[in-house]
């Protein structure tokens, strides 16, 4: 009796570019969590956007002091990632 081959368990196939999306979409989790844990309210309002091993950080803050801050806690979750730092500078009037 001839029997065929048992057959292998097929995967589903992911594409390259949804695993890119789910693991930036991971990565920026990750940084907003940091930025949020850091005891700063403020700096729970930045926006992360990470693409391509590169870091960007928009949004408003009320000091220099908090758009470095930022800047230098995404840098030590992601110490691999280049960092521009769009962060505006508004003081409050």
């Amino acid at each position: 009796m001839i029997c065929a081959p048992p057959m292998k368990e097929q995967k589903p196939l992911v594409l390259d570019s949804e695993f890119k999306q789910t693991q930036q979409e991971d990565v920026e989790q990750i940084l907003l969590r940091a930025l949020g844990d850091s005891g700063h309210t403020q700096l729970a309002n930045v926006v992360c956007d990470y693409s391509d091993g590169r870091i960007v950080l928009s949004g408003r803050v009320t000091s220099y002091y908090l758009k470095q801050l930022a800047q230098e806690i995404v840098r030590k979750v992601e110490a691999t990632a280049a960092v521009e730092n769009r962060l505006r500078v508004v003081v409050p009037k």
